[in-house]
């Protein structure tokens, strides 16, 4: 699991690959979304959303 600082209103949220963390008290971050990755097609859709928090 990754948790990113991504607003989850902006991000297309999938069942089982990501979800909304707000109000959830994740460690070191409270607003955001979490991704899992489970293969590699998970990470390659995943390194989108990874990109974005480094732009």
């Amino acid at each position: 699991m990754v948790n990113l600082k991504l607003d989850p209103d902006v991000v297309e949220l999938e069942e089982g690959f990501s979800r909304d963390v707000r109000d959830l008290g994740c460690l070191g971050i409270k607003d955001g979304v979490e991704v899992r990755i489970r293969s590699r097609k998970n990470l390659a859709r995943a390194r989108d959303l990874i990109g974005r928090v480094a732009a």
